[in-house]
């Protein structure tokens, strides 16, 4: 994000699931600067302390969002359970693995908990948390620029949406009602309406 929600200045907690032996992770990351990653846990410490619902809820309690190892993001569905998956809570797959040096690996996990993370659903309808209520504006705006284009060039390039088909975009604050940025009507939708009349 330009202006990123998720930072030391927003008290992010970040939850950061990891292939074993954990401790090998932790000792990596000891003397970096990454400031929003408030727990490591490993597979196996996972499977052991956090099999039971309240374990699963309090988890997502603790934390804003959660980061995973590439290498154990597709065995953590049948650890963490409808609980993380029902609430949208996803974890971000990401690498953290092979870098040359510490100073790559800070970078990537810093640049992973500064993002925001899109999910495209089975759905007609998809949805992205771009910014904080008490954010400026003008960062919003520059969030909302960010992840339009990183969004629509996604679902035109890799889902082949054209961009004819995306009929609205909006904007909305919790519960609100949403804001509409663009409209696209197509023909048949120009002419009920103008029969309406």
């Amino acid at each position: 994000m330009p202006k990123p929600f998720h930072s030391k200045k927003f008290d992010t907690r970040v939850c950061i699931f990891v292939k074993d032996p954990e401790a090998d992770f932790r000792k990596q990351i000891a003397d970096l600067d990454i400031p929003c990653v408030a727990e490591v846990i490993g597979f196996d410490r996972l499977k052991r302390d956090f099999h039971q619902f309240k374990d699963k809820r309090q988890l997502l309690k603790d934390f804003d969002f959660f980061l995973a190892d590439i290498r154990i993001y597709k065995m953590l569905p049948d650890m963490l359970g409808k609980e993380f998956y029902s609430k949208k809570a996803f974890p971000c797959p990401i690498k953290v693995h092979g870098f040359d040096s510490a100073d790559q690996l800070k970078s990537q996990l810093n640049s992973a908990c500064e993002s925001a993370y899109f999910m495209q659903g089975n759905g007609p309808n998809y949805s992205i948390k771009i910014g904080r209520a008490s954010q400026d504006a003008k960062d919003i705006a520059k969030n909302c620029e960010g992840a339009l284009g990183q969004i629509l060039g996604y679902t035109c390039c890799w889902d082949m949406i054209d961009f004819t088909q995306i009929s609205q975009i909006s904007v909305r604050v919790g519960d609100s009602m949403e804001l509409p940025v663009y409209n696209h009507l197509s023909a048949a939708d120009l002419d009920a309406y103008m029969e309406s009349k």
